[in-house]
């Protein structure tokens, strides 16, 4: 399944749990907090050494190297797998 088949249902608006008339500088502040936490959970996960873990690891950076500069994406597609069973 490619990336942009598992997203087909988000929408383009990167965040779009806020209003439109939510100010510009407060939207970017939203997403920039939003990445950096998921790129907080990402390098606790690749950080990991448990041997068992390997293939979701392996799994979880081809999903950054699908998302480069979007962690939160790659983050959700393999939340995603996981939840489906998918092996990339």
């Amino acid at each position: 399944m490619t990336a942009e088949r598992m997203f087909e249902g988000v929408p383009s608006d990167p965040d779009p749990w806020m209003s439109s008339d939510t100010p510009a500088e407060i939207r970017q502040f939203a997403l920039e907090s939003l990445r950096w936490q998921a790129q907080e959970i990402i390098d606790e996960l690749l950080a990991d050494t448990n041997p068992a873990e390997e293939l979701a690891r392996a799994r979880l950076r081809r999903c950054v190297a699908r998302n480069p500069g979007q962690p939160e994406k790659a983050l959700l597609e393999q939340l995603m797998a996981s939840e489906d069973g998918l092996h990339f």
